[in-house]
C-alpha cells in the first residue's frame, strides 16, 4: 500500500499538468499559467536530479566509515532526469514546438499538445533515471538479499499503476470532462465494438507475441546467461504475489487496459507508432536496458500497427491475453 501512494504522489502532478492543459485550451488566458507550471515542474525536478547527483558524492564519503555492498549509479540517474528535464523546458519554446510538429502530428500552438510534447520529455527522462540507477542497485548479491525480505509488488500496486494512472491519464488528455463528452471520449479512444475478423487478428497477434517472447528468452539466454537470471530474478522477486488464475488476471487486466488506453487510444494519434513505442518500452523500467526492453518496444510497434487496422479494444485484448499467457508459464 506505502508503494502505491508513493507511486500515485509521483504520478499526480502529471496527471494535475494534463487537466490543467485541457482547462486552459478553452480559456486562452490560462495558457501563461500553464506554461508557468510546466516550467515549475521540470525546474524542480532538475532540482530532486542535482540532489541525486549530490548523493552520489556523498555516499562514497559515508561509505568509507560504514561500507555499502553497491555501486550505485547516481551521478548517470540525476544527469539523465536533469537532461530529460531540460528537454522538456526547451519544448516550450516556439522553434522548437514547430521543429517537433513536423515530425509528429501535433499543433505547435496546441497547449494541449504541448504539454503532451514536453512531459513526454519529462517522463522518458525520469524513466531513464529509474532504469539506470535500479540496474547499478541490483546487484546479485542485493537481490538475493532482498528476495527473502518480502520485497515485490501488491494489487494495490497494479491497480494504481498502470490500471488507475495511465487509464485516468489517458481520459484527461483527450478531454474528458472539459473538451469532449463520454460519447467522444470513447470514440476518440477508439473504443469500439470489434467484428470477428478484428478479432482473430488480435488472437493471432498474441500467439505472435508469445512465440517472439518464448524465442526471445532462449536468445538471451544463451548470449547473457547472467543478464538473464538477473533481470528474471528482479522480476520474480517484484511479481512473486501475482501467480496462477488470478495473478494472471490482475497481471493482463491492469495493464491492458491502462496501457492500451494512455498509448494506443491517446498517445498515438499524435505522435505515431514508433515514437509511441520507444516511449512505452521505458516505463517498462523493470526490465532495465535490455533484450526485455527491445522485445517491449516490438510488441510496443505490433500493437501500434494492431491499432491502426483495428481499434483499441482489440488492443487491450491482445495484450491481456499475452499477458495472462505469460504469467502462467512463468508460474509454471
Amino acid at each position: 500500500m506505502d508503494n502505491a501512494l508513493v507511486t500515485l504522489f509521483l504520478i499526480l502532478p502529471f496527471l494535475t499538468g494534463i487537466l490543467l492543459a485541457n482547462i486552459a485550451a478553452l480559456n486562452a488566458n490560462l495558457r501563461v499559467l500553464q506554461f508557468l507550471y510546466l516550467s515549475i515542474l521540470n525546474i524542480g525536478l532538475m532540482g530532486v536530479g542535482l540532489l541525486v547527483i549530490l548523493a552520489g558524492i556523498v555516499q562514497p564519503m559515508m561509505a568509507a566509515s560504514q561500507p555499502v555492498a553497491t555501486s550505485t549509479d547516481w551521478f548517470g540517474a540525476g544527469a539523465m532526469l536533469i537532461i530529460g528535464c531540460a528537454i522538456a523546458l526547451a519544448a516550450l519554446l516556439k522553434p522548437i514546438r514547430e521543429m517537433a510538429a513536423r515530425l509528429f502530428a501535433i499543433d505547435p500552438d496546441s497547449i494541449v499538445h504541448i504539454t503532451a510534447l514536453s512531459m513526454t520529455a519529462t517522463a522518458v527522462g525520469g524513466n531513464f533515471a529509474q532504469m539506470i540507477f535500479t540496474n547499478s542497485l541490483f546487484t546479485p548479491e542485493l537481490l538475493s538479499q532482498l528476495e527473502g525480505q518480502g520485497i515485490s509488488a501488491t494489487f494495490m500496486d497494479v491497480l494504481i499503476f498502470p490500471l488507475l494512472t495511465l487509464s485516468i491519464a489517458a481520459l484527461l488528455g483527450v478531454g474528458w470532462l472539459t473538451r469532449r463528452n463520454w460519447d467522444a471520449v470513447v470514440e476518440r479512444l477508439g473504443l469500439t465494438m470489434p467484428p470477428p475478423e478484428h478479432l482473430a487478428l488480435g488472437i493471432a497477434m498474441t500467439l505472435a507475441f508469445i512465440g517472439l517472447g518464448f524465442a526471445t528468452d532462449q536468445v538471451w539466454a544463451q548470449m547473457d546467461p547472467a543478464g538473464y537470471q538477473r533481470i528474471g530474478g528482479v522480476s520474480s522477486a517484484l511479481m512473486k504475489n501475482f501467480t496462477g488464475l488470478s495473478g494472471a488476471f490482475a497481471i493482463g487486466l491492469t495493464a491492458g487496459i491502462g496501457e492500451e488506453l494512455f498509448f494506443r487510444g491517446a498517445y498515438q494519434r499524435r505522435f505515431g507508432i514508433v515514437a509511441t513505442a520507444l516511449v512505452f518500452a521505458t516505463f517498462h523500467i523493470q526490465y532495465f536496458i535490455s533484450i526485455a526492453t527491445a522485445l517491449v518496444f516490438v510488441i510496443g510497434l505490433c500493437l501500434g500497427v494492431l491499432r491502426q487496422r483495428t481499434s483499441v479494444t482489440v488492443c487491450i485484448l491482445a495484450h491481456f491475453l499475452y499477458n495472462f499467457v505469460s504469467v502462467l508459464i512463468a508460474g509454471a
